[in-house]
């Protein structure tokens, strides 16, 4: 037997009477249509969709629904009149709740998300608060600055405690308020003021969906929310947030990495407004780089996932101006999801799979044919965000990514000189650098074999080692305060680290403790800012740290 288009049985068929009452007959079929499509309530976008693609469905559903109703009401009822209390005790045909049950008009409900899709108002306004005061002479990129610590202000005092955590929500048409459990946050939060910005994902294959919303650092208490532009979804977010050095602008990339025809948003960081968006062919994985009223951000390619090799353009990295969105200047690069740093009018950016390099570019939009400053070789794909320590480039690479692990692990540590380009040195890795490499008055690298490593920043010796949770790799950036490491593992787990001998102090469960993250995404980085740490997971949200003071 054969199921397809054309489903064909290889054996005689027999033709048996059988007589059934109609309705029993077709009692199956309509409760597996009603069961189907009540389930679908619970995926707000697998829902729209096939009402979007079966518009009948919908209608179909409940006409049937609402004969089955009038059947049973009428054998219920004996006489087939009305039974008035029993419809007041549900809230009548408008809906309402009484203490036997709550009425809910679904098909309702799914018609008015469909409308909304098509053009509903992207931001919604919970709480509008003053405008955080500037809280420092730079903008706020990825990591905090160059070199990448995590770290605005005082570092914790006391053993994590959590504050809060927060999922990314929506208003349904009734006004009230609906949390997306589902959701993860991948990307690093950003911080000014008194404000937490992040983003979210979404996964629902083949396609991503993601929120960017703003929430009080104090309370968790959303402030704005932005899901959709011009009647479309946004796709999930990878990018971590960035802000203007006045702390008007938010801008972050959009997409993960099978995602094409991606945008680098702009939005008012006060209420969540779009003021611009730039779209391209590819995704922007790579968090934005800040310098006065320029942008500069990596748009990376799309690869086949057996060979690493491109099936769309190899990639690019595009400037543009905030104020306006106005596109300064694209200069091709392979495979840039790389996050980029810019210092001195140069913006330095790692190559990724295929490209194996780390580039310097000139950021002035009259370089022209002149943009390349630099162009230097590594062993293996830089994918990590690039650290700008006194007068060197540290950037970390391997033969891995996000998600996928080579059988036979590569990584590497390189230091360069800012000016030449020039490989300072190398340290190899038991595998692949991902995350940002923190830079103080020691080295703080992240590696996929589930190790933080501590070097020296003069010459690359290791001067100590700590596994975070076994084998379990370590994507996130670390934050490097004065005295302590804070790392994140991929299977979810927070660890604070010594930060002279590598010993962990203590461990934190990142993720919800009814829902154990499943798919090892727990690959956000955290930040700490003004004694709290922000940082998000796979399923427990965007969460909130502080230090815990025993007596």
């Amino acid at each position: 037997m054969m199921f397809g288009s054309d489903v064909y049985c290889t054996t005689d068929l027999a033709v048996v009477p059988i007589v059934v009452n109609a309705g029993a007959a077709l009692l199956p079929a309509i409760l597996a249509g009603i069961t189907t499509f009540v389930a679908l309530l619970f995926k707000p976008k697998e829902l729209i969709r096939t009402c979007r693609e079966k518009p009948f469905v919908p209608v179909l559903v409940v006409l049937l629904g609402l004969g089955i109703w009038g059947t049973i009401h009428l054998v219920s009822s004996g006489q087939g009149a009305p039974d008035t209390s029993r419809a007041r005790s549900r809230g009548g045909a408008t809906g309402g709740d009484s203490s036997n049950g709550i009425y809910v008009d679904w098909t309702r409900i799914a018609l008015a998300r469909i409308a909304a899709s098509n053009g509903a108002v992207a931001t919604k306004t919970i709480e509008t608060l003053p405008v955080p005061a500037p809280q420092s002479d730079g903008p706020f990129v990825f990591r905090g600055g160059p070199q990448r610590r995590g770290i605005l202000g005082q570092d914790l005092t006391g053993e994590l405690e959590l504050s809060w955590s927060f999922y990314p929500r929506w208003i349904d048409e009734t006004g009230a308020e609906q949390e997306d459990t589902e959701a993860m946050i991948l990307s690093s939060p950003a911080v000014w003021g008194n404000r937490v910005y992040g983003a979210s994902c979404l996964l629902d294959p083949p396609d991503s969906f993601g929120v960017l919303f703003c929430v009080d650092a104090t309370t968790g208490k959303q402030i704005w929310s932005l899901d959709k532009f011009e009647g479309q979804e946004l796709k999930g977010f990878f990018s971590s947030p960035a802000l203007t050095a006045d702390g008007q602008y938010l801008l972050i990339g959009q997409g993960l990495h099978p995602d094409s025809q991606c945008r680098l948003i702009c939005v008012k960081a006060q209420t969540g407004e779009v003021v611009w968006t730039h779209q391209v062919a590819l995704h922007i994985e790579s968090s934005p780089a800040i310098d006065g009223d320029m942008v500069v951000v990596g748009a990376g390619a799309i690869e086949d996932p057996a060979t690493h090799k491109p099936i769309s353009h190899p990639g690019f990295v595009v400037a543009l101006r905030i104020s306006d969105g106005t596109l300064l200047w694209q200069q091709d690069v392979v495979d840039p999801e790389s996050s980029p740093i810019i210092a001195h009018g140069v913006a330095y950016i790692g190559s990724g799979f295929n490209g194996d390099a780390i580039v310097a570019l000139h950021t002035d939009p009259e370089a022209g044919q002149n943009r390349i400053k630099w162009q230097t070789p590594a062993p293996y794909p830089i994918t990590g965000a690039v650290t700008v320590h006194q007068d060197r480039v540290i950037v970390g690479g391997g033969n891995g990514d996000f998600v996928y692990r080579d059988p036979d692990p590569k990584g590497i540590l390189l230091a360069l000189d800012k000016e030449t380009g020039k490989i300072l040195w190398q340290t190899d890795m038991a595998d692949a650098v991902l995350g940002a490499v923190a830079a103080g008055k020691v080295l703080i690298c992240p590696v996929a074999s589930g190790e933080v490593v501590a070097l020296n920043p003069d010459n690359g010796d290791i001067l100590w080692s700590a596994s975070i949770s076994g084998r379990a790799p370590v994507l996130a950036a670390p934050v490097v305060t004065e005295s302590h490491v804070y790392a994140v593992s991929q299977d979810g787990y927070l660890a604070k680290l010594d930060l002279n001998s590598g010993a962990v102090l203590e461990k934190t469960y990142l993720n919800a403790t009814d829902r154990p993250g499943a798919q090892g995404l727990s690959i956000s980085s955290p930040l700490v800012a003004h004694g709290r740490l922000f940082v998000g997971s796979e399923t427990g949200g965007l969460r909130c740290y502080v230090g815990r003071h025993t007596p």
